[in-house]
């Protein structure tokens, strides 16, 4: 059984690895709007996304064996400017990823913006939930 420290310092490292594969992300969405097939030429957006998605599988993982006591968590609610600035990245990321990929299937285009409206929601609910008392 792996000592309660490790678990914390496991569970910090999801989180700013999460985070900056978030940010990476992003970056390639905005390479691939201003050079198309730079980035899924070599590397592609699924294997991004599929580490994106193991990140926040690990990260829920551990997150159940960690006591509430042992990460200092500060309680705040994310304020309305912090909202708009997420909605306009959104919109702005999508725009982007959708100018991009004119010429792909609509079909296959459409999953991609599920998957990536997934991944943002699933970021955010990670990023910014609030303690549940229990």
């Amino acid at each position: 059984m792996p000592n309660k420290n490790t678990i914390a310092i496991f569970y910090k490292l999801l989180n700013d690895s999460l985070f900056m594969a978030i940010i990476f992300f992003t970056l390639t969405l905005i390479a691939e709007a201003i050079m198309p097939g730079i980035i899924i030429s070599h590397i592609g957006f699924s294997k991004i996304v599929i580490a994106i998605l193991l990140n926040i599988f690990f990260l829920g993982i551990v997150a159940k064996r960690i006591t509430p006591g042992q990460i200092n968590k500060q309680n705040h609610t994310p304020n309305k400017n912090l909202r708009k600035i997420i909605l306009l990245f959104f919109v702005l990321g999508t725009s982007l990823f959708l100018n991009s990929q004119l010429g792909m299937n609509i079909f296959l285009l459409s999953f991609l913006i599920l998957l990536c409206t997934a991944i943002g929601y699933l970021s955010y609910y990670v990023l910014f939930q609030e303690e549940s008392s229990s």
